[in-house]
């Protein structure tokens, strides 16, 4: 019997999501306009926090990578939906969109839960 638990898909899932999709939209961001890089840069650095608490499994890393995640799923929805972004941005802002809703549903599975809850 171990004292650690095996770390369940329904979190590391979002953590792949979490921290790809941070890279990615750094990415996008550098070959779309480079002027605008403090908000991807800012997000790329919670994302990395989220990340960083789910691993470490801190106390409320659930309900704040709920409310991180739906606060990203809205930013690249509105970039989605934007008229002056080129079509390859905001097709991979509304791929983004997707998979941050999914993360946040993932994390709120009865296995993420456990996981998360109980040390």
């Amino acid at each position: 019997m171990s004292a650690q638990a095996e770390v369940p898909t329904e979190v590391k899932v979002p953590l792949a999501v979490i921290g790809f999709g941070a890279v990615l939209f750094v990415v996008v961001a550098l070959l779309w306009d480079t002027q605008n890089l403090r908000f991807p840069i800012g997000a790329g650095i919670v994302a990395v926090a989220v990340c960083v608490g789910l691993w470490t499994r801190l106390r409320f890393v659930r309900v704040v990578t709920i409310v991180v995640t739906s606060l990203f799923a809205l930013a690249h929805l509105l970039i989605a939906l934007s008229g002056g972004a080129p079509g390859w941005v905001r097709a991979v802002s509304g791929l983004l969109t997707a998979a941050y809703l999914y993360t946040a549903v993932l994390v709120n599975t009865q296995p993420a839960r456990d996981y998360l809850e109980h040390k």
